[in-house]
């Protein structure tokens, strides 16, 4: 099953690229609104120098395609807007706005009055003049004074580029009347659309597992929890405002450690990988494969973290790059191995859910580095967005099925635990009872009664035999139950030479076939009553009675006796009053109290006259009532 839907996704990922590259083919170049300003640039290794030193070099500055191509973060850039076309003279002399570049940092030097002016125009400066245009992730806009031109045709800018490489024939710089920074067309719209239901489906997802984590307390949900949430900070950096609420107010500090957090999406993923399928037991042969790349991470997290104390941007630049070849290396292969060698329902799941999100990967970054103008993979991000939220959906699906799965199995093996205690119970009970019959038998024998002795031997057998029929699984009929006692009762009775009387009452609406109870669950108690109050006894009737009858759906089980009662028991003396622990009291309060139709009870009643003569004693035994056959 899993097999076909790999090949299924694998086949709508190539139809997802050749849709793709249709569209691509097939979409005309957005053309610029405002009027393009020729510009030439003059590359500077560091920082030294100033707006003089460059106006007097206006001779070294070079187009573009004749430039170095791609940036590097310790270089910086004079750049030369030249207005010389006499396109300023189409407009008015008023404010305009100038589209370019959103750099990292970036200075605008202009005319006012008979002085140069500057002003900071980066993303990551403090006081920036410039606004992000809503509709491009790499462009802004300022403020333009067409009479604030130097020589009334230059404008000097001085940038860096520090966040990523990209070639200098990206740039482009133009003008118009009217901002673009607050607009939005519907395709804008309609291409965040997706984005925003991503986000909204991870929060409530991540949320969810986040609860889940709580409440089984289960590593894993935390770790996806948290994978989600890394995701959705990297994904929508732009939207994050928890740094500015935890008052990070260094522009460049909150850049790096939002690309930093790509480092944390690696680390939560691979100990979910670890956790959520049980690697170390159930794929041995990957586990430390998949451990080692938990420490790849951590060890780019520590270099990372060294490269923002010395701000070696180049540094930063080149790990998050090798990140994401590392990264997808490492869970491509765990995907290969998982698809060959799965063994459960949850590896599937995961399988499936993983293949969706690279396929999203693998679309994604084709369109994107195809572009070649989009050097941090901002655009295109629709595939990415479903590639992720079905592999939400899945993971979170196999998470709450593993959930209940072990508490399905908690429950089994709990139940489990219950029947093998009612066993190891039963277990003492009967050669509780074995030990005081043999006793019986041996006492026969020792007083020459041999009829008697074979006439209790053969009773002894019966109730033996019926002891290790339902020892099968520890509950008998009311019918068998009685049977049993009528036996114990003959022999006890036989073995005491008929010292005491005794009777067992049913009360007429039970039909005791089609009653479960606990084998053996009177005998215990009948047994202290002869033993520990009727045999005691010296002089007036030595009665037992034992009745069931049915009330509120509980079996009621009554054991009755005339005699000494429990106060008068402490001093007896005689033959049968071995002063030992009675276990078959102790251990048949236990089997009561784990009877899975619920908890049963016991009370005991010390019988007394109106002087407070003990008349006997009354146990009462309440057996839920929970299977009629």
């Amino acid at each position: 099953m899993s097999v076909s839907l790999i090949r299924l996704l694998l086949t709508c990922g190539f139809i997802c690229l050749i849709i793709s590259e249709h569209k691509g083919q097939n979409r005309q170049p957005k053309s610029d609104v405002g009027d393009a300003i020729q510009f030439k640039i003059l590359k500077t290794t560091g920082d030294t120098l100033d707006f003089d030193q460059a106006y007097r070099s206006i001779d070294k500055f070079s187009f573009p395609e004749d430039a170095f191509n791609n940036t590097r973060p310790e270089d910086t850039y004079w750049i030369l807007l030249d207005f010389k076309r006499g396109a300023t003279s189409k407009l008015n002399d008023s404010i305009q706005y100038l589209k370019l570049n959103y750099f990292d940092f970036g200075e605008i030097f202009y005319q006012k009055l008979d002085s140069i002016v500057t002003r900071p125009i980066g993303q990551l400066d403090e006081n920036t003049i410039a606004k992000r245009i809503t509709s491009s992730k790499y462009h802004c806009e300022i403020p333009l004074d067409l009479k604030s031109l130097i020589q009334n045709r230059y404008l000097f800018l001085r940038v860096k580029r520090i966040k990523f490489i990209e070639p200098v024939t990206n740039w482009s710089f133009t003008y118009q009347q009217n901002p673009e920074s607050n607009s939005y067309t519907w395709s804008d719209i309609a291409k965040s659309i997706p984005n925003y239901i991503y986000m909204g489906i991870g929060f409530t997802i991540g949320i969810i597992m986040l609860v889940y984590f709580f409440h089984f307390r289960k590593i894993e949900f935390l770790l996806y929890s948290s994978f989600v949430f890394f995701k959705i900070i990297y994904l929508f950096q732009e939207e994050v405002i928890l740094l500015d609420k935890l008052h990070v107010n260094n522009t460049l500090l909150k850049s790096w450690l939002l690309e930093t957090n790509s480092i944390l999406i690696g680390i939560a993923y691979n100990l979910f990988i670890l956790f959520y399928l049980n690697v170390k037991k159930e794929y041995p042969r990957v586990y430390y494969f998949l451990k080692v790349g938990v420490y790849i991470h951590v060890l780019m997290l520590v270099v990372d973290l060294v490269f923002l104390l010395f701000t070696y941007h180049l540094g930063h630049i080149y790990l998050i790059l090798v990140l994401r070849v590392v990264s997808f290396l490492i869970t491509v292969s765990f995907l290969v191995y998982l698809f060959f060698y799965n063994k459960n329902r949850i590896s599937k799941i995961f399988l499936i859910g993983s293949s969706c999100f690279f396929i999203s990967i693998i679309v994604y970054y084709y369109l994107n580095l195809k572009a070649g103008n989009d050097p941090m993979l901002y655009g295109n991000s629709l595939f990415l967005a479903i590639g992720s939220t079905l592999e939400m959906l899945f993971f979170a699906y196999g998470l709450t099925y593993k959930a209940f799965d072990e508490h399905l199995q908690g429950i089994y093996f709990k139940q489990e635990a219950i029947i093998n205690k009612n066993k190891a119970l039963r277990a003492q009970i009967n050669p509780h009872f074995i030990f005081n019959a043999l006793s019986s038998i041996q006492h026969l024998i020792l007083k020459k009664k041999n009829t008697s002795a074979l006439n209790y031997l053969s009773k002894f057998s019966r109730i033996t035999r019926n002891a290790l029929e339902a020892s099968i699984d520890g509950q008998a009929t009311l019918d068998e139950e009685i049977k049993m006692l009528n036996d114990y009762l003959e022999l006890e009775s036989l073995r005491f030479d008929h010292a005491f009387s005794f009777r067992v009452e049913v009360e007429e609406q039970l039909v005791p076939s089609e009653m479960d109870i606990p084998f053996m669950i009177t005998q215990p108690f009948v047994e202290n009553a002869i033993l520990h109050g009727l045999l005691p006894k010296t002089s007036g009737q030595k009665e037992l009675t034992v009745a069931f009858e049915e009330k509120d759906d509980d079996l009621i089980c009554t054991i009755d006796d005339t005699g000494i009662g429990r106060n008068n028991h402490q001093n007896a003396t005689g033959p049968n009053q071995e002063k030992r622990k009675s276990r078959g009291l102790e251990v048949t309060l236990s089997r009561l109290a784990s009877w899975p139709y619920g908890s049963g009870k016991v009370e005991i009643i010390d019988k007394v006259d109106k002087n407070n003569v003990p008349l006997g004693t009354k146990v009462v035994i309440v057996v839920p009532l929970g299977s009629k056959k």
